[in-house]
């Protein structure tokens, strides 16, 4: 009779505290893929704007073949997310490539179509013709001055790369996360890193339940029998407009470990104080539910990309040990995803051999100076520099020596410039300095003495000292009478850019080892 109440109490509680934690399983992994999409879409999007920068550099279009390959072999070396980077002619056959010969014919591929039809293109996995291994390609659109297509240019992505950063976020409180296409075939690992022993996914398909939930569109809630034949509770988010499906599961096991965990406390109080059981199995599972509360409400704010948002305080010592430590899982997962993310902003907008600034950087902040002085009436100078004879360096002592030389190269440069100068290396042994507020002597003079120091550098490699020269070509912008100013726009640091590529090349030309400078490039009008 006096067990009655007791036995309620307990059948109660198992049921409240069981469906409360199998709940917050559920957000836990829906906040998580949440977080692992948007990171997936960020990365891509990155890459896909690192190929579109690319492909509008006028000099895909006035480079012989071998000079264009070896642009493209240092940008590929500079950009480690990129396998190769190709230039295809409007034909569809590749014309320089940064690792493999050209001459291959890419006509009937999907993101040739797509991007000669004029869309950028991000594809799905795809097999490499030249490599055999699992790529994404990125391909963007190549046009001359008239807008007309002239090719384009395609990034190959390794899928490893992108699964190798993938796996860095799994957070260790969920048994599982894996990657699939939309037919179900997995793309990442086959093996869980944490359970080498559980049977291998090869892939999903109908009559698997959270395959068929995904494709319907269902909330995935609740428990289910996996692929290995485990009961488990999971979550599902499509990637990149349905086209990938991420899957996240966590065992049921180890969901009623949590749970005996919390029932340990009051199952030893109800057996002393029985009759005070049900009251307090209330009160316990009750308690479950603010934490729970605070853990949702910040990773809604983080699926909706607020990833600024402090994470939720440390529980109250009244909150369950294992609440507590669930509390503490989540905000270290939080803390990694936004630490990785922040790395990525940073890594795509510096040049990772010389630690200089990329043409990526250069091309977002270049504009806003460009802008800022023209409007106070001030000019503005770019500096095109090219290390003479690089390619001898990397032929005769190897490309380990190339790069001493673009570090010490860099590293001498950003001593010569100032502060409130851009330099940046836009190609293998290309940099570009932007120099706000210096007109054509100023310009000049900095020019001159940056060929000065480079000429008595230098760079010790081994047992041998390399010496190295470099040639300089100047242009500067400034407000005539009469003439527009742009306002955000590219046009101005491309002139810019194009001008001092001009006198570059006269530069070189006239022996190498010098400083050539062109007129001042009136400002380009509002088309």
């Amino acid at each position: 009779m006096f067990l009655v109440p007791l036995l309620a109490g307990v059948a109660f509680f198992l049921l409240y505290s069981s469906s409360a934690l199998q709940k917050e399983t559920h957000r836990d992994l829906t906040a998580t893929l949440s977080l692992q999409r948007q990171f997936i879409e960020y990365w891509v999007g990155e890459r896909a704007q690192d190929v579109a920068y690319l492909a509008s550099d006028p000099r895909m279009l006035t480079l012989p073949p071998d000079s264009l390959r070896d642009m493209l072999h240092g940008l590929q070396r500079a950009t480690p997310f990129f396998d190769d980077l190709v230039y295809v002619d409007e034909n569809g056959l590749t014309k320089a490539d940064a690792k493999h010969p050209a001459g291959v014919d890419v006509s009937d591929r999907e993101y040739f179509q797509v991007t000669r039809r004029g869309q950028g293109y991000v594809s799905d996995v795809i097999t490499s013709r030249t490599t055999g291994a699992k790529i994404i390609a990125v391909a963007s659109r190549v046009q001359d001055a008239e807008g007309r297509f002239r090719g384009l240019v395609f990034g190959s992505v390794r899928l490893d790369t992108l699964l190798d950063l993938l796996q860095g976020m799994y957070s260790k409180t969920s048994s599982r996360t894996f990657l699939l296409d939309a037919k179900g075939v997995l793309l990442s690992p086959a093996v869980n890193p944490g359970k080498p022993d559980e049977k291998p996914l090869r892939s999903l398909h109908a009559g698997d339940v959270v395959f068929d939930r995904a494709k319907a569109g269902a909330v995935s809630s609740g428990i289910y029998r996996n692929h290995n034949g485990d009961r488990v509770v999971g979550a599902y988010s499509w990637v990149r407009g349905e086209r990938w499906l991420l899957v996240g599961e966590k065992p049921e096991s180890e969901i009623m470990l949590l749970h005996a965990g919390i029932l340990g406390v009051p199952l030893l109080g109800a057996t002393l104080l029985f009759l005070l059981f049900g009251p307090m199995a209330l009160r316990l599972a009750r308690s479950l539910e603010e934490p729970v509360r605070r853990l949702e409400e910040h990773s809604r704010k983080i699926e909706g990309g607020d990833f600024d948002v402090e994470c939720d305080p440390e529980p109250t010592a009244s909150d369950p040990m294992e609440i507590r430590r669930l509390n503490v899982a989540y905000c270290l997962m939080v803390e990694r995803v936004r630490d990785t993310l922040d790395t990525l902003r940073q890594a795509s907008l510096t040049d990772h051999l010389t630690g200089s600034a990329n043409r990526k950087l250069l091309f977002q902040e270049g504009p806003r100076l460009i802008d800022a002085d023209l409007r106070a009436g001030m000019p503005v100078s770019l500096l095109m520099l090219d290390l003479d004879h690089f390619k001898t360096v990397n032929d005769t002592h190897g490309h380990a020596a190339g790069d001493a030389v673009l570090t010490a190269f860099a590293s001498l440069l950003e001593q010569q410039v100032r502060a409130s100068d851009i330099f940046a290396r836009v190609g293998g042994e290309e940099f570009v300095v932007l120099a706000p507020n210096a007109g054509q002597a100023a310009a000049h003079e900095l020019a001159e003495r940056i060929r000065v120091a480079v000429g008595a550098l230098r760079v010790g490699f081994g047992e041998q000292t390399l010496t190295i020269t470099v040639s300089i070509g100047t242009a500067t912008l400034g407000a005539e009478p009469g003439a527009s100013r742009p306002s955000g726009q590219r046009n101005g640091l491309e002139s810019l850019m194009a001008a001092a590529d001009d006198a570059l090349y006269e530069a070189k030309n006239n022996g190498r080892n010098r400083v050539e400078s062109v007129s001042i490039v009136p400002v380009p009008a509002r088309g």
